[in-house]
């Protein structure tokens, strides 16, 4: 959807069978949210959807989802398989729908046909879980639905005629207000519920530091997955994350009792050791990527969290004061537990940042300012030396590009019992500052 919509403020169709190619998928993808709204409503409610006998007696939630895809259903059309689904996913609408109609697969594959469990899953699951996802699946629509004006206009842009667009896209305004019905009219514990399902939570919890730490972690794992197919602030998640790193394998370290101001802290390949090694390693790729520059515009999602997980880091394991003692209390056990955690999820981030790196390099992306480059490189080219001169930006060779890469494999592997190519001896103070810097900025 977040692609749809970035090509529909940046782009226009060339040609009046492209545009009607999207509106089509655009189509498909309510269909979708139909389809879907459906099974969220079957078993146990699918029997009285249509029998108006039986509508004043249903939930708000389910009144709202049944006019949501009956009205759908009015617009898109009753064919099965939906005529966007036969020609393949050729658009991010397309793309959406496909992904919506197999999360739809999923919940049926744990029904009968008759609608009774098949799985245990099935038995366990309630109602008010169903509804849950039902006002998710509101806020979705809504945001679907919010896309049919620039739609039109860029269908009309493209050469097709008022007529067609507007019979095709005849203003949703209706089905955005049940869409915002349905999602406004679950009940807090529904939407309570609903964090609890996915795998990311929608919001950290704030109960308890270590509890938050983990939540934020997660987030930051699914955010930079995200980032491969994002063209907005890559470079700039990548220092941001880079600067994290180094943070949480130095407070992981302080935790197990490795004093960082001492000048033998990273002389092992195991323990603390390893961790301070790591701590090196996330810092020369932190200074390898504050060498490059990318022209796209700066985005905060990453950020917010990442600077949430410092302070939580110098809360739950403060590098001034190491620990002394193995942690044998509950409580600190659990902070060792997603200490270590954390350590696992950044080399996870380390493998989605390196692809998203990759990208970027190869599509030309990275720049650097040209004074920065390596003498013998400069020597033996005269538009580098040239632009050396005049203090210019140039895309960034590869050979650069190929050591900050090897960085990358470097920290994508877990600290315990890797060997880096960190020298011993004492790790410099600053850089125990870089992360609260370059995060909190």
């Amino acid at each position: 959807m977040r692609d749809g919509a970035t090509t529909l403020r940046g782009d226009r169709f060339w040609t009046p069978r492209e545009a009607l190619d999207a509106i089509g998928d655009y189509h498909g993808l309510l269909d979708a949210i139909a389809s879907h709204t459906r099974r969220l409503l079957w078993p146990a409610q699918l029997g009285r959807i249509g029998l108006a006998r039986h509508r004043d007696g249903l939930p708000p939630v389910e009144r709202a989802a049944i006019d949501l895809a009956a009205g759908i259903e009015a617009l898109t059309g009753e064919a099965r398989p939906h005529p966007s689904q036969i020609s393949g996913a050729g658009t991010p609408w397309a793309r959406a729908a496909l992904s919506l109609r197999a999360a739809a697969d999923l919940v049926a594959t744990h029904y009968t046909g008759e609608g009774r469990p098949r799985t245990p899953d099935a038995t366990r699951t309630t109602t008010a879980s169903f509804d849950a996802g039902l006002a998710d699946l509101g806020h979705l629509a809504q945001a679907v639905l919010a896309h049919e004006d620039p739609l039109a206009l860029r269908a009309i842009q493209a050469g097709v005629p008022r007529g067609v667009v507007t019979r095709q896209l005849p203003g949703l305004q209706n089905l955005a207000d049940v869409a915002r019905n349905l999602a406004t009219d679950a009940p807090q514990r529904l939407t309570a519920q609903l964090d609890a399902l996915g795998q990311v939570p929608l919001r950290p919890r704030k109960d308890e530091p270590a509890t938050e730490l983990a939540d934020r972690m997660i987030r930051l794992r699914q955010a930079t997955w995200e980032l491969a197919g994002d063209r907005s602030d890559a470079l700039a998640s990548l220092r941001t994350m880079a600067a994290l790193g180094v943070a949480v394998h130095a407070h992981a370290a302080a935790f197990h009792g490795a004093d960082l101001t001492a000048p033998d802290t990273a002389g092992a390949d195991r323990g603390t050791g390893a961790l301070v090694g790591h701590a090196r390693a996330w810092q020369r790729l932190h200074q390898a990527l504050s060498e490059f520059s990318i022209l796209a515009p700066p985005t905060t999602s990453i950020r917010d969290d990442a600077a949430a997980a410092v302070r939580l880091l110098r809360e739950l394991a403060p590098i001034e004061h190491p620990q002394t003692h193995a942690p044998f209390a509950p409580a600190e056990r659990h902070v060792a537990a997603v200490l270590n955690g954390a350590v696992q999820v950044m080399a996870d981030i380390a493998v989605h940042e390196g692809t998203t790196f990759d990208r970027l390099a190869r599509a030309g992306l990275l720049y650097m300012p040209a004074r920065t480059l390596p003498r013998e490189l400069v020597s033996d080219r005269p538009d580098l030396a040239t632009a050396r001169l005049e203090q210019r930006l140039v895309h960034a060779p590869d050979v650069t590009t190929g050591a900050t890469a090897r960085l990358y494999t470097e920290v994508a592997s877990h600290p315990i019992g890797v060997s880096t190519a960190a020298p011993v001896g004492r790790l410099p103070a600053a850089s125990m500052d870089t992360p609260a810097i370059f995060v909190a900025k």
